[in-house]
């Protein structure tokens, strides 16, 4: 049995996570159109009524693949879209109007009205669309989740349409303010998934999407000369359309779906300063649950028999921050999260992968709990200059799990240094060790290789990590950033599974103004990621190795020259080329095959200023993009050329050069 719960509820369920991660896709294009509109006054107040700009933008998409419209923002044919950044000022009121490609594929907008440092209103509207592929081919076709088989290959779009809307409002009075914000997604469309008639069948199928996320956060917080304290609602309600996946007259069986779910946390947070010492706290419960019919081998059963989800949530924490002496502070936190599962148990069916045992099983109930404590320490040992260094111990208990305890030792320290004449410095080194509990195997999991390789996140591990940046300005009109980082995890006890990652790259910027009227940037990535896995070392006659690499890179180049200003006209542009490919290989043998992709994107502009307040401008962008997949496979292929038994979508590569061409007239208020 499978529950799922919707990213929303998982998300407001993570209190207290953090993560890095690298950006795989092509680096986006920089706004030089205007580069002096990042800087702005915050004190300045302007006697305009209105400040900011309005504009729109007409043109031609030619595109052969909807693909492109991911990063072109239109598809195929006529394009129009509008962008306003705009604030009205009257009698201590503000509106505030915001545009970005709005009518396009990936368009969005807001107005915000209130009065200043006293109350105010917005409501915004976004709009983000994925496209996959567009020639998925299929004699499945859907109707709320029900398969029908068709006399011939339909041609469907695999394809996530987005909208979100937003409503939020403020009040505020003196020591007191209150706060709400509502947000309602829908997501429509089709994406691709696989099923199973429990031996080597197994279909692709363009599976809808139909769901319906609503967000709702209130709040109301008082403030004091040196405190601050504050009550909190936060809840999400996730709708799915889609419950479960049949096909008509076959032996596949029916397949359910995410659950219909809703997640509800109630906070208690609060500050309070004290001379040179600082503390903060958090309490929060909350509750999760989803209401389901189970879909079992023969079927959906009645209600008395049901896949009901409950976990009941608490999290609390603690902070302190203190000047013990000149140039030392001290910092310490205490981390508690409990999760109580308290969801019904019941006898099921049970399937597996090799045949039907017909032995009744009962669901899992998992309870987890994690204590984090943390303490870390700085000294401003010179001017720009300052050392940190810190301890985390992360103690985590489970409930009927492989491993019931794990913990974890996390020891850093860095190096900042901004004193030096012309750069600008910081260093990072952790190293940290997981260990536990032994692990409690029954004899069914015991000798399942694919079982075990998925406990790899419970497994022993030591991980060493380094980061570095580096700012240079060897002079005036030259900037240069360097960012490089490495990390290696070993599993050091493990005896199936991954046995180590190791990723490293770097990223590299730079800002050159060559002259008074002409300056260029240009930045650039790479990294490596690469895995090791192998099989139980207690079976040498079947013993496997697998290794996948992976690489990612990135460089982009752009200019803005300002040399025609006298005569009104501006000119820029930029380019960015990105790739990634990765290869898997078991025992020395390409089985796995390998993807690449491949992106070029170029954008050109030219503005004229027919006056003071009025520009028109035509702009030219150019994506050239292509990938290959090995694993995509004709819908029908030849005995040994692929996986026995699978019936695919086809080959999904993208292939294709568009073009977007728009006029712009834009308003300066």
């Amino acid at each position: 049995m499978k529950y799922k719960l919707s990213l929303v509820t998982l998300a407001l369920a993570s209190i207290s996570t953090g993560a890095m991660a690298f950006d795989f896709g092509i680096t986006a294009a920089k706004d030089v159109e205007n580069r002096a509109g990042g800087w702005k006054c915050s004190k300045c107040v302007s006697d305009k009524t209105a400040v900011g700009q309005i504009g729109v933008e007409l043109g031609s998409m030619d595109a052969e693949d909807d693909h492109a419209a991911n990063k072109l923002k239109y598809k195929d044919g006529s394009a129009a879209g509008v962008n306003a950044d705009l604030a009205i000022n009257n009698d201590g009121y503000r509106t505030e109007v915001f545009a970005d490609s709005l009518g396009s594929e990936q368009g969005s907008a807001s107005v915000k009205t209130g009065r200043l440092g006293t109350w105010g209103v917005k409501a915004s509207f976004d709009e983000k669309n994925r496209y996959t592929a567009d020639n998925a081919q299929s004699v499945w076709t859907s109707n709320n989740g029900q398969f029908v088989e068709n006399d011939d290959f339909v041609t469907q779009s695999l394809a996530v349409e987005r909208s979100k809307y937003q409503l939020e409002a403020e009040y505020k009075l003196d020591v007191f303010s209150t706060y709400f914000r509502y947000a309602s997604e829908d997501k429509k469309g089709k994406q691709q998934t696989s099923m199973s008639n429990g031996g080597i069948t197994a279909i692709n199928l363009a599976v809808p999407v139909d769901t319906r996320t609503q967000n709702m956060t209130a709040g109301i917080n008082f403030k004091g000369d040196n405190w601050f304290s504050e009550i909190n609602y936060q809840g999400s309600l996730f709708e799915n359309n889609i419950h479960e996946l049949s096909m008509a007259g076959t032996d596949f069986q029916t397949a359910s779906q995410a659950a219909d779910n809703q997640a509800h946390f109630i906070s208690l947070l609060g500050n309070y300063r004290l001379d040179r010492t600082y503390v903060t706290g958090r309490l929060i419960s909350g509750n999760m649950k989803q209401d389901s019919d189970f879909v079992t081998l023969t079927g959906v059963p009645n209600e008395s028999n049901q896949g009901n989800v409950e976990v009941d949530t608490l999290d609390a924490n603690v902070k302190v921050s203190s000047r013990v002496a000149k140039g030392v502070r001290i910092n310490a936190s205490v981390d508690y999260s409990d999760r109580d599962n308290t969801s019904q148990i019941d006898e099921y069916e049970q399937f597996s992968y090799n045949s039907v045992t017909g032995e009744m099983v009962e669901n899992r109930v998992y309870d987890t709990t994690r204590t984090a404590y943390k303490v870390s320490a700085s000294y401003n040992f010179a001017k720009g200059q300052r050392i940190e260094a810190g301890f985390d111990r992360i103690d985590t208990e489970r409930s009927d799990q492989d491993r019931e305890k794990t913990d974890d030792n996390i020891f850093w320290a860095q190096w900042l240094a901004t004193g030096f004449d012309k750069w600008d410095l910081r260093v990072k080194a952790s190293y940290s060790d997981k260990g536990g509990s032994s692990f409690l195997y029954d004899d069914a999991v015991s000798n399942d290789e694919d079982q075990l390789m998925r406990k790899y996140y419970l497994a022993d591990k030591e991980s060493t990590s380094a980061e570095m940046f580096i700012t240079h300005t060897p002079v005036d009109s030259l900037s240069v950033s360097l960012h490089g980082y490495y990390s290696l995890d070993d599993y050091t006890n493990t005896g199936v599974g991954l046995v180590e990652s190791n990723s490293y790259g770097y990223d590299l910027s730079l800002s050159w103004e060559a002259t008074d009227t002409l300056s260029f940037t240009a930045d650039g990535g790479y990294q490596w990621v690469d895995n090791a896995q192998a099989s139980a070392r207690n079976d040498y006659s079947n013993y496997w190795q697998a290794d996948t690499n992976e690489e990612f890179g990135f460089a982009g180049v752009g200019f803005d020259y300002s040399g025609l200003n006298d005569y009104g006209i501006s000119i820029g542009g930029d380019y960015t080329y990105a790739l990634s490919f990765s290869d898997s290989y078991t025992s020395g043998s390409d089985i796995f095959g390998l993807y690449e992709s491949t992106s070029h994107n170029a954008s050109l502009y030219v503005d004229y200023s027919i006056s003071t307040e009025m520009t028109v401008g035509l702009r030219y962008e150019l994506e050239r993009y292509e990938d290959n997949d090995d694993t995509d496979l004709p819908v029908y292929y030849y005995p040994g050329t692929g996986p026995t038994g699978l019936q695919t979508l086809g080959e999904l590569d993208h292939d294709y050069t568009a073009h977007l061409v728009m006029a712009t007239f834009r308003y300066q208020f």
